[in-house]
């Protein structure tokens, strides 16, 4: 360390002097991202910080905060000084990351005499007599508490917002923006009325993968153009700290293929004794540990993770996993995240994930305390060996992110939502402006509560004003108007048929003698009242060795596409043709989305013959078309809008719209859709398109994809 380095790191213990010795002093120095968070966030600014998994982000984040607000001198400034007062709100996006979270800061608070709490779904609520200095929360716990004691918010000064990347983009996110807002109008007004000084609230993101940093910081961090208090432009800090990548891609037919590599892997003498697989799906989750489980090549514990199994359930799984010596833990994306579960040797992935940074996520999971990330790569087929190999080729460089349009759908759960927070039961036009972006105007929120009105969810109060209806009340009595994620609620209990212990949520119905798995064991229902299943264990049953994979409703990227084109030999903009005899595959790599819309197009532009199959989808990559194909058809945007208004049905599936989306206006919600597939970034790759008949080398490849 040379003396410069010393001096800095001198400067910056002076600087913490309450938090340096229960959250540094062990280590006896600090890492690069809290050597560079640290200051700006002692001096009060917003701040965004990328930085690797387990790099030490959450202290140098907490740490000066608590100086800042809570132990040191702005306080005292400030007049802040009562105990009993909400100062800094974390936003964690899962219950579980809350819990871990929590855990994990309780003993350095305890030294600081610091009150910490928790609150989530899984958690009873917050006293409003004696609210803790400190909260971890959810974005839908938050909400419920603005709903029911917006009066805790008042003397908020920090909001943190953990893994940032998994709000951005989809309707959590824009619930969070609103939030944010909500909370900003809630402390402005107790401002106003104690005549106190008018303070920003400050505001920190953390992820680990920000594909848009400028964007994210605008978005989150960015006083809005209406907000009564200017901030200052964004921090953001992003520490380079790539771990070496050691991926393996196996083929793989049934689950036998994942033991036998497994197996190899942990005999290979590379030191593996945790191995954490993920999975797409809950169903692949369950069938995979129940077949490791019982045919596992060497002795080790198998745990199963994901998000509908009871809390307490989940809570056993990652501590057991954590101080197993030799286990495998199979989860869906619930375990992306930074939850404590011990360290890691190595992740198994069945089958690619939805995108680039659930990739990163996941192998991100593994080799910290080694510098090298392994990553076993189990593809089912041709196509996901060249996805593999089109993520792992991205994950070694750098992505964009197109830009995202705020949801119109989150507005309905905010008008919900603050009708529930109103004191006269009634809400206005200007309340909803207030947290609706500068980009929807007057007529749009009206055409929001008019429709909601016929729906019945609302009903006309005095004039301007809209009152709850009868199918809001439902909602309400139900506590399903805080979040913007999932469907259908999950109104039905797995339990066990002889303790009565809560095993899982569902809200599929099961009948008396039906098998199930659950948590990797195989169980028979033997009895269901109206609220709960009834299930018991079965011994010695055999796990099947298939895996029925349930391809999950998401559009596959076109940043993936992309870099399966370039796998395959392609430039950019690139479409391949291979002429058959009944017609032309067309090797697109413009991800599911533009694919369909491409397909529709040449659907009315070949038709089919009387003994061929018409223009048909054969993989995310790749269409079908009767007939040659040597030039796409001329940019026609009344054709190209017929189109697009056919599949609006399909699009609305899968693409993440939002809980409330089927409540919007239909003029609306097909804006909203055309506003998600970016049509101006379509007609480019369109137009710009460049069809060629490939080289030999690049054939064999595009023949590949299709087997």
């Amino acid at each position: 360390m040379t003396w410069t380095q010393h001096d800095r790191l001198l400067a910056l213990k002076s600087r913490l002097p309450r938090t340096w010795t229960p959250f540094f002093a062990r280590h006896g120095n600090l890492t690069p991202v809290q050597q560079q968070t640290i200051p700006p966030i002692l001096d009060g600014k917003n701040t965004l910080v990328i930085a690797a998994t387990a790099s030490g982000k959450t202290e140098a984040t907490i740490a000066p905060l608590l100086e800042r607000y809570c132990l040191g001198p702005v306080r005292r400034q400030k007049g802040i000084r009562s105990p009993n007062r909400l100062h800094i709100l974390y936003i964690c996006p899962t219950r579980a990351l809350v819990r871990d979270l929590y855990e994990r800061l309780q003993g350095p608070f305890a030294v600081l005499d610091v009150s910490l709490t928790m609150k989530s779904g899984d958690t009873g609520p917050v006293s409003p007599r004696n609210p803790p200095t400190v909260l971890i929360t959810t974005p839908e716990s938050t909400d419920s508490l603005l709903t029911r004691a917006p009066r805790l918010l008042t003397q908020l000064q920090a909001i943190v917002l953990d893994e940032i990347h998994l709000f951005d983009g989809g309707p959590r996110g824009d619930h969070l923006r609103c939030l944010l807002r909500r909370i900003e109008i809630v402390r402005a007004y107790h401002q106003k009325q104690a005549t106190t000084e008018a303070v920003p609230l400050q505001r920190i993101a953390l992820s680990a993968t920000v594909l848009d940093p400028e964007g994210v910081a605008e978005r989150y961090l960015k006083s809005q153009p209406f907000d009564e208090i200017p901030t200052a432009p964004p921090e953001i800090v992003a520490v380079a700290g790539k771990r070496k990548l050691d991926a393996t891609i196996a083929s793989m037919t049934d689950l036998d293929d994942l033991a036998a590599a497994l197996t190899e892997r942990v005999r290979s003498g590379a030191g593996i004794r945790k191995t954490l697989v993920f999975c797409n799906t809950r169903n692949e989750v369950e069938q995979t540990a129940a077949f490791l489980r019982a045919y596992l090549g060497y002795d080790a514990a198998v745990f199963a993770h994901y998000s509908n199994l009871d809390q307490a359930l989940r809570l056993e799984v990652e501590r057991d996993f954590a101080v197993a010596s030799v286990a495998v833990c199979v989860s869906t994306s619930t375990l992306e995240l930074g939850i404590d579960i011990g360290s890691i040797d190595d992740v198994a992935l069945i089958g690619p994930p939805p995108s680039l940074q659930s990739f990163l996520q996941r192998i991100g999971r593994g080799g910290r305390r080694t510098g090298i990330t392994r990553v076993l790569c189990m593809a089912r087929s041709r196509l996901e060996d060249a996805q593999f190999q089109a993520l792992i080729a991205l994950a070694d460089g750098t992505a964009g992110r197109e830009g995202v349009s705020f949801l119109p759908s989150v507005l309905i759960q905010q008008t919900f939502s603050i009708l529930k927070q109103s004191p006269t039961g009634a809400i206005r036009l200007p309340d909803l402006r207030r947290v609706a972006p500068v980009s929807f105007d007057d007529e749009i929120l009206r055409s929001i509560l008019g429709h909601l009105s016929r729906l019945d969810f609302l009903r006309a109060g005095r004039l301007g004003e809209w009152r709850p209806g009868p199918a809001l009340d439902e909602l309400v009595d139900a506590h399903e108007i805080y979040s913007n994620i999932g469907s259908a609620p999950l109104t039905l209990t797995l339990v066990d048929a002889f303790s009565g212990r809560t095993l899982a949520q569902t809200h599929r119905r099961r009948t008396v003698g039906e098998v199930l798995q659950l948590g990797g064991r195989i169980l028979r229902v033997v009895w269901q009242d109206r609220y709960r299943i009834g299930v018991e264990r079965i011994r010695g049953a055999p796990p099947g060795r298939e895996i029925y994979s349930q391809t999950a409703p998401y559009a596959l990227p076109l940043e993936v596409g992309q870099a399966v084109a370039a796998w395959a030999g392609l430039q950019p903009a690139q479409i391949a043709t291979l002429p058959v005899a009944e017609g032309t595959w067309l090797f697109h790599f413009w991800g599911e989305l533009y694919g369909e819309l491409l397909r529709e197009i040449l659907h009315s532009q070949y038709p089919t013959a009387k003994d061929s199959a018409p223009a048909m989808h054969v993989n995310e990559h790749c269409l079908f078309v009767p007939g040659r194909v040597c030039k796409l058809p001329d940019w026609n945007k009344k054709r190209f809008c017929q189109a697009l208004h056919r599949l609006l049905p399909r699009f609305e599936a899968i693409l993440d719209l939002g809980r409330f989306h089927s409540l919007l206006p239909l003029d609306l919600a097909r804006k909203t859709v055309v506003a998600r597939c970016d049509l101006p970034r379509f007609r480019h790759i369109y137009c710009t398109a460049d069809i060629v008949e490939p080289a030999p080398p690049v054939q064999e490849k595009l023949e590949f994809l299709l087997t």
